[in-house]
């Protein structure tokens, strides 16, 4: 095993250990770490794999294999940019209906706080919108 492969093994590790804590410990949830575990797991599967970049470069039809490692990493960027954009976009919608829901119960609120400082407008007809 070659230096740069041990040096890729203990990044991979590390980078993997340290998401699989994160999500222990509830600093990061599992959705979002599943991505990162998949690139950790595959760093490792490659560092182990002399030949894999080789291999995977072949498949791809890279003749520099190196080039292979910018490719798989800018599609992992790609699908980060994709998972936080639909994450995003799922909680302003989310944040919108909260916010509309929050005030309807302000406006009930201060409806029922005018009914409870003057009873009497309830009866009358003259409180209500």
């Amino acid at each position: 095993m070659s230096r740069a492969q041990i040096v890729v093994l203990i990044t991979s590790l590390l980078v993997t250990g340290f998401v699989v804590e994160q999500v222990r410990q509830r600093r990061l949830a599992v959705e979002y770490s599943l991505i990162w575990i998949v690139a950790g797991l595959g760093m490792i599967f490659f560092s182990l794999w002399k030949n894999g970049i080789e291999y995977l470069a072949g498949l791809m039809g890279i003749y520099y294999a190196p080039s292979a490692i910018f490719v798989v990493f800018g599609v992992l960027v790609f699908v980060l940019c994709i998972h936080f954009s639909l994450a995003i976009s799922k909680l302003s919608s989310n944040n919108r209906v909260l916010v509309q829901r929050v005030a309807l119960l302000e406006d009930e609120l201060s409806r029922v706080a005018v009914h409870h400082r003057n009873p009497t407008t309830e009866t009358t007809g003259k409180g209500n919108l």
